[in-house]
């Protein structure tokens, strides 16, 4: 019995002998997983209790959330949400979640210790043991706040790019509707004007080839062949005036006003320095054009009886203003920016803006109850000499 008995409590202790070394073994080949998660810093892995609180603690956890071990060790994890997040009860929702699926993932604002919030994944896994207890969590936790901020800044991207395109293609149709309206304006003045002074003149040699003509008649044929003569220079004008390029805005504007005082019945003045050079080719084309424009509204919406235009220049520019004393424009129309801002106007202020901008310009408009100001400046690099011509 003795012998016996020895012999079986020998075998105990041998099996309590192969389990320590066993135990051993298993911590020993577990120990480089350990340092591994230990040090991983892309992601936060660290294990929760069963009731929620930190566990253990790894360099990336660390580096995310800005807790050291010795500071967060025993805290609840529920100090990683937001606010509003800890009061809808997500933290527990999670962990009732995981233990009943086994693992569950959320995406959502994190708070570091600092109180500054990040984008993070979170992934939580329920763990057990051999009989199934539960005997605590696997959170792991990965910062995705570059890639929110990187498909953030890629969406607006996106979207600036579609109302670029989108305010292009308004331009592009503005621009084809100008060139619509002014086709027609030109037709109608050939038809109403040109057209009637060629019907007569041709009505009156028709008559000479009847009888003989009276010195009256030939003088009458003079003058409208006279008056035919000057409807096709205006017409031509008001395409592309020749006194522009051969003596620049300051000669340009007062001849173009002059039409435009007698056609509107809108009094214009004109006022520039009398030291004001030459500017580029481009940059008085499209000075005369934003003119040209302006005036069109003036007379179309403004209301205004009177239009002052000035040109001034300061050390780096040279600005045209038109200025009128009408209704003004509504706040909410120059506001858009992208849209014709007095309805049916030719290209209207897009137009007159990206004019302005291919050669370095800019637009403003300034607009009350009182009247209307638009300003064009360009640059004054853009000048050349009155001796020389334009550029």
């Amino acid at each position: 019995m003795l012998c016996e008995g020895r012999g079986r409590a020998g075998g105990t202790g041998f099996q309590e002998e192969r389990f320590l070394l066993s135990e051993t073994k298993w911590h020993q080949s577990n120990e480089p997983f350990r340092l591994f998660i230990e040090s991983v810093q892309d992601y936060a892995i660290f294990m929760l209790d069963p009731e929620g609180r930190v566990a253990s603690w790894n360099a990336g956890a660390e580096r995310f959330k800005g807790y050291r071990a010795s500071e967060i060790i025993g805290r609840h994890f529920s100090r990683f949400y937001p606010e509003e997040s800890v009061r809808a009860g997500l933290p527990q929702r999670l962990l009732d979640a995981a233990i009943k699926e086994g693992r569950v993932e959320n995406e959502g604002w994190r708070v570091r210790k600092d109180g500054s919030r990040f984008w993070a994944r979170v992934t939580i896994t329920a763990i057990r043991d051999r009989t199934g207890k539960l005997i605590g969590f696997g959170k792991v936790t990965r910062d995705l706040t570059e890639k929110i901020r990187a498909d953030e800044s890629l969406e607006e991207s996106r979207q600036r790019l579609s109302e670029s395109e989108k305010a292009l293609r308004e331009l592009s149709l503005h621009l084809l509707r100008a060139q619509d309206e002014e086709r027609r304006r030109i037709g109608r003045e050939i038809h109403d004007s040109l057209g009637q002074l060629l019907s007569v003149l041709k009505m009156k040699i028709d008559a000479m080839t009847v009888a003989p003509a009276t010195y009256e008649e030939i003088n009458e044929c003079g003058s409208l062949v006279e008056e035919c003569v000057k409807e096709v220079r205006t017409i031509s004008y008001l395409l592309y005036p020749p006194m522009l390029e051969e003596m620049g805005l300051t000669s340009a504007i007062p001849w173009y006003l002059d039409g435009f005082s007698r056609r509107s019945g809108i009094k214009a003045t004109f006022s520039a320095p009398g030291e004001f050079g030459r500017l580029s080719r481009d940059a008085e084309l499209v000075l005369f054009r934003v003119l040209q424009e302006s005036l069109t509204n003036v007379q179309r919406h403004s209301g205004s009886a009177t239009v002052d235009i000035f040109i001034s220049t300061t050390d780096t520019t040279a600005t045209l203003r038109v200025v009128d004393k009408g209704k003004g424009v509504p706040t909410q129309i120059l506001e858009q920016g992208t849209k014709d801002w007095m309805g049916s106007m030719g290209v209207g202020l897009r137009g007159m803006s990206e004019r302005l901008r291919q050669i370095g310009g800019t637009l403003h408009i300034l607009s009350n109850e009182h009247g209307t100001e638009v300003r064009a400046t360009v640059p004054l690099q853009t000048l050349c000499s009155a001796n020389t011509g334009s550029s």
